[in-house]
């Protein structure tokens, strides 16, 4: 069953990319803010509005061992063919799945589906045309595990033209492109071979263990009050 959650306009307006700072760096294919990690290319990634058939979204794979409070997902965004910017796009979906199957069942993810209005706009990216995004996912648990992740902007390409993720030289080519309506004739996904420009910071979530020495440290440095 398919987990989205929704996220407001105030809370993702918050999310400034260096709340994060002190997270763990679940995966990084973003690299330098100068965007010189960066090959120039751009893998689709949309929700086509009018045009469901072409529905596709850009994701890369990764992995963790251990449970995570998920932080925040960032990603490198371009366009072409009458893109015009961000002020066009209406919307966006932050995705987990499980495996390429899911993806190629829907675009938006089995594990966690969680849709925002509006994007935080890191103004200490200086890549030339493209623009780099980052999204508030609030903690959200994600077990130990290998997943797939894609962004894929609301995007109507009458009036925004085509949208996507940069492709990065970092990662080790797991990217993929899903397309379950399967307008662009390549079947349900494709393996490409790429990396695509995302970034997931998240932080471990604590054994049992150490949240009752923490509960007790707690309690200790309550006592020492009195």
């Amino acid at each position: 069953m398919r987990n989205r959650l929704c996220f407001s306009t105030t809370a993702v307006a918050v999310c400034a990319l260096t709340a994060f700072a002190s997270a763990d760096v679940i995966m990084d294919n973003i690299g330098s803010l100068d965007g010189s990690d960066l090959t120039g290319g751009i893998g689709a990634s949309q929700d086509f509005d009018a045009y469901a058939a072409y529905d596709v979204v850009a994701m890369d794979a990764f992995s963790t061992d251990t449970s995570m409070n998920l932080d925040a997902a960032s990603m490198v965004l371009g366009g072409w063919n009458g893109f015009a910017g961000l002020d066009g796009v209406t919307g966006f979906t932050v995705s987990i799945f499980s495996s390429m199957d899911a993806a190629g069942a829907s675009i938006y993810g089995d594990v966690m589906a969680a849709t925002f209005e509006t994007a935080d706009v890191n103004s200490d990216w200086t890549g030339e045309g493209f623009t780099l995004i980052t999204f508030n996912l609030g903690g959200y648990e994600l077990a130990a595990g290998d997943y797939y992740i894609g962004i894929t902007p609301n995007n109507a390409y009458g009036d925004n033209g085509q949208t996507g993720a940069a492709i990065s030289s970092i990662g080790n080519g797991a990217g993929v492109q899903a397309n379950p309506g399967g307008g662009f004739g390549f079947g349900a996904y494709q393996e490409t071979g790429v990396n695509y420009a995302y970034r997931l910071d998240g932080s471990a979530v604590p054994a049992p263990g150490a949240l009752a020495l923490l509960g007790l440290a707690g309690l200790a440095r309550r006592r020492r009050r009195f």
